[in-house]
């Protein structure tokens, strides 16, 4: 049986134990978190916003074609997030 890296044994086709699991997507949750507080995207420093297509989605405003974005003549910024 294999092992996570904390020393549990994990299912045949996991690549970690669950509480492993649980942990490091509640670290992402918080860093997600602290970005949307700052509201600047951490890739290229432009302000963030919601897509409501989906609840929780949070993208750059230099996110997707040029006709989305807040400057279409600046480069494209792929960041996006959940939260």
């Amino acid at each position: 049986m294999k092992r996570c890296k904390c020393g549990k044994r994990i299912a045949k086709h996991a690549t970690e134990c669950i509480a492993c699991s649980k942990a490091r997507r509640d670290a992402q949750k918080m860093a997600n978190q602290a970005i949307l507080e700052k509201g600047v995207c951490p890739d290229c420093g432009r302000k963030l916003k919601r897509n409501l297509a989906l609840t929780g989605w949070i993208q750059c405003v230099q996110y997707g074609a040029e006709g989305f974005r807040a400057e279409p003549d600046k480069p494209a910024c792929n960041f996006q997030m959940f939260v």
